[in-house]
């Protein structure tokens, strides 16, 4: 390795978090996080020559990361046609369900409630990963974590959001039924 190369790896390994932070969130499903880092690393120092070093290197490697995933999805969907196939027939399904009403405002309200339960910090990581679109860098950094911690906290989040929605809930209206 010369020196370049060398110094190309530091910077990198100095921004891996924020790579997996990216990976995690366009990730196609779990558990590609790893695979996702491992070849942006593979590309960017494939192509090392070609970045200016001196400058910030965040957004060349965020778009990197949204295009390796995107690409992973796309070969793990040709390599598992069956899985689409039945992704295509549940969208077909519910498209053809003209009589059943909507039950997303139900689901929505659900969660909502869900949400309310939450710990203050929770929601908060909420807000600002989901509707405010802040990456989990941005969110560690502006909460003085690390990009690991936030999407630790944000999986558990999701957990604990995902038990919430799945408990049997009743209401008071078919209770007297």
């Amino acid at each position: 390795m010369n020196t370049q190369d060398t110094r190309a790896a530091q910077l990198f390994l100095t921004h891996h978090d924020f790579v997996k932070g990216i990976a995690l969130k366009y990730a196609p499903w779990p558990g590609l996080v790893e695979d996702i880092s491992q070849q942006v690393f593979l590309e960017f120092m494939g192509k090392e020559d070609r970045w200016d070093l001196e400058k910030d290197l965040r957004p060349l490697l965020a778009t990197m990361t949204r295009h390796v995933a995107l690409r992973l999805w796309r070969d793990r969907t040709r390599e598992r046609p069956e899985v689409v196939q039945k992704l295509a027939d549940h969208i077909r399904l519910l498209a053809e369900e003209h009589d059943t009403p909507p039950r997303y405002e139900e689901e929505i309200q659900r969660l909502r409630t869900c949400l309310a339960k939450l710990p203050e910090k929770s929601r908060d990581l909420i807000q600002l990963y989901y509707y405010r679109d802040i990456s989990t860098p941005v969110i560690a950094n502006q909460l003085e974590m690390k990009a690991d911690t936030v999407c630790r906290a944000l999986s558990r989040v999701r957990d604990k959001l995902r038990e919430c929605l799945q408990r049997p809930h009743s209401t008071g209206e078919h209770a007297h039924a």
